[in-house]
């Protein structure tokens, strides 16, 4: 849940950086399904090979929802989360996503200007309470059983 909650400030905190008009993208719908699925194939299909399940767990709640305008953007908000280069412009929902969630898994290692006050305040609301050392285990064991695919995640 915190990582969610993280990945959706820091989502708020690239818009405004982004010079973002509008409602924040914390209270958009398209961000908070996409904040949702967009890892939850780790534990409902039990792999690190979780796009793919993660995209049909949110298409499925969206059409249940009556929300199917939302899917494609979704869909390619889940898909490129792990993108390593840009998945657009500083202001795209897929990029303020993209990054949001980078600078989550990386600690605040990368920010993306966002200044290091305001990522420690936002980690220090919302602990990590072992999602990262979850994510560094389950690394360590995809890279055992697939050596030369150990992060399927990822793309260019």
């Amino acid at each position: 849940t915190n990582h969610v909650v993280r990945v959706l400030l820091y989502c708020d905190q690239l818009f405004e950086r982004a010079g973002g008009t509008g409602e924040l993208p914390s209270r958009r719908p398209e961000y908070r399904v996409t904040g949702v699925f967009h890892d939850l194939g780790i534990w409902t299909d039990k792999t690190f090979d979780y796009l793919v399940p993660s995209i049909d767990l949110a298409t499925e709640y969206l059409q249940h929802e009556g929300r199917e305008d939302l899917e494609e953007l979704v869909t390619q908000m889940i898909d490129e989360h792990h993108k390593q280069r840009a998945a657009g412009d500083a202001d795209d929902p897929v990029e303020i996503f993209r990054r949001a969630d980078l600078i989550d898994v990386s600690l605040g290692l990368r920010r993306f200007g966002l200044p290091v006050k305001d990522v420690r305040a936002t980690q220090r609301a919302y602990p990590s309470r072992g999602f990262h050392r979850c994510l560094i285990r389950l690394t360590a064991k995809r890279t055992i059983e697939h050596p030369t695919s150990p992060l399927p995640m990822f793309k260019w």
